[in-house]
């Protein structure tokens, strides 16, 4: 009677354990397409009581009272996992300075008519007009015209640049336009992955290792490492009870349930230390300073450089970085084109022997009163240096009969011919610059053209971005191919699934077959008694 009660109870325990190992399949199926599931698998194991047994075959048989659920194992790579999210902080970082690059490039598309040849090439057809009559009102006001349109427009090409950098780190002084930008943004969701994480350490610790609540919760770690690694190069510690530590570059960011440190960013203006220690004179060129800050209250400055990769350090590499060809050596460019063009034309216009037109009651006669207040070009702040973003035309230019200033002549040795007035020996200098700074006896930029070197900013502008997306592209395949070969090991196999609930099921309607067996004959001998 005691052998009949207890393959009762080793059948309906056998239903209950296939009906959970049914319903692990189950959920199996259910997250087929699930981000960052792990495809679980049931352990099962001779359910056996802790008592002794003898040669007895029936001592034997009574020892075991059915089978029993010992785990359930979630498929993981630790391993490949750990160095798939080292990829993914290099395609982050990539894919950052990529779009970055194409930004700045997409400011000199020449064909949408956004980058200055235009203005350079209407520049020097209204020099070469004005050759051809120099005592001309139209061609005159037209070169004046075409000067304004070329500093507008480089104005214009140094303010977008500018709002690019402005978008990815600030303007180094607002700390408004820093809240705003995407390196702050960056940030602020890094430091909230990071609580999420030590929230999610503290659970995983108090599970049960290789139950359904334990896997799922290492599921979520693991996806949120990868958010993390998205922004940055971080060490990862796993430990044994499946938490989590994580580190930069030696520094304690979380252990265990404890937040050890946060990030903060500043504008370079409130931390000039920064712009001091790396000889920065001026702090637009740092604009953002990121700096880690300890539970304790203490601080480490200025971890800009610690940023190897992640989206923080593409951003900063595009932006802030010691790298050729991010936006301030662009912007740098550009300044060293509009200081130069303004210093050799104004040169030009007000050397010694150079005379322009004035008008004596009508008559037109050449001049050289007050040149040095002619300058072509001046700034618009009022400051000694003349770049991109304040380039602009002499007002004097732009007065009535101000066109006259314009410096057509030019006479050597004070051999003047005041009746020359068609004299343009000074605009055949000044259309001199366009191909050949040497030949106008002014050498402007390392004995290249303006022209050849702005096509030269063109040229590095497009280098770099067709490179960056090149190692982008390249990159997103590595962890392309990454992703599936840890889907291939831990993600959910539909034909698996199907063979594994076959089998479950099986066992289940054998089990219930030997219950409703067993209860039958339990039926019988209680009606035998009666």
């Amino acid at each position: 009677m005691s052998s009949l009660f207890s393959a009762l109870n080793i059948s309906a325990g056998a239903l209950q354990v296939n009906q959970s190992a049914i319903s692990i399949v189950s959920n199996n199926i259910a997250n087929i397409n699930t981000e960052g599931y792990s495809k679980q698998k049931v352990n099962l194991g001779t359910l056996v009581i802790n008592s002794p047994i003898s040669n007895n075959v029936n001592a034997q048989v009574n020892s075991s009272i059915g089978v029993e659920i010992v785990s359930v194992s979630r498929y993981t790579t630790t391993f490949l996992g750990s160095y798939y999210r080292n990829q993914i902080s290099e395609q982050s970082s990539y894919n950052e300075q990529a779009q970055i690059a194409s930004d700045i490039a997409g400011v000199f598309d020449e064909l949408q008519g956004k980058g200055l040849d235009k203005e350079l090439e209407d520049f020097y057809t209204a020099l070469d007009n004005l050759s051809k009559s120099p005592t001309d009102k139209t061609t005159r006001i037209s070169f004046i015209d075409s000067a304004s349109a070329l500093t507008d427009k480089m104005n214009k090409l140094s303010s977008e640049l500018n709002e690019i950098k402005n978008q990815n780190v600030g303007d180094g002084i607002s700390q408004s336009s820093l809240n705003k930008s995407d390196i702050a943004q960056s940030i602020n969701a890094l430091n909230q992955n990071i609580e999420d994480l030590a929230k999610l350490n503290k659970m995983i610790a108090t599970s049960q290792t290789g139950t359904l609540e334990n896997n799922n919760l290492l599921d979520k770690r693991d996806l949120l490492l990868k958010e993390i690694s998205k922004y940055g190069n971080f060490e990862e510690s796993i430990q044994e009870n499946g938490t989590v530590n994580l580190k930069l570059d030696g520094t304690q960011i979380i252990n265990g349930s404890t937040i050890k440190s946060k990030f903060n960013v500043k504008t370079a203006a409130q931390y000039d230390e920064y712009c001091q220690q790396n000889g920065i004179e001026n702090k637009n060129e740092c604009n953002a300073v990121i700096y880690i800050e300890k539970n304790d209250g203490s601080t480490i400055a200025n971890i800009n450089n610690k940023f190897e990769s992640g989206e923080i350090g593409g951003i900063l590499k595009a932006n802030t970085g010691s790298e050729d060809k991010n936006i301030n050596t662009v912007l740098s460019d550009l300044d060293t084109l509009a200081s130069t063009i303004a210093n050799v034309f104004n040169e030009i216009q007000t050397q010694k022997g150079a005379y322009y037109l004035e008008n004596n009651n009508g008559t037109i006669q050449l001049s050289n009163a007050n040149l040095e207040n002619y300058e072509i070009f001046t700034t618009k702040d009022g400051s000694d240096t003349i770049k991109a973003d304040n380039i602009t035309i002499n007002s004097i230019f732009k007065e009535d009969d101000g066109y006259n200033k314009i410096a057509t002549a030019y006479f050597p040795d004070n051999q003047i011919d005041y009746n020359a007035v068609g004299n343009i020996n000074n605009i055949i200098s000044m259309i001199n610059t366009k191909n050949d700074t040497t030949t106008s006896g002014f050498d402007s930029i390392g004995n290249i053209s303006f022209s050849e070197y702005y096509n030269g900013i063109i040229g590095k502008v497009a280098s770099n971005s067709d490179s960056k997306t090149n190692l982008a592209t390249s990159q997103d395949s590595i962890v392309a191919s990454l992703d599936n070969k840890i889907k291939e090991q831990t993600g959910v196999d539909l034909n698996e699934e199907l063979s594994d609930m076959v089998r479950f099921q099986t066992a289940f309607s054998a089990s219930a077959r030997v219950f409703e067996t067993c209860n039958n004959m339990l039926e019988t001998l209680v009606h035998l008694g009666e």
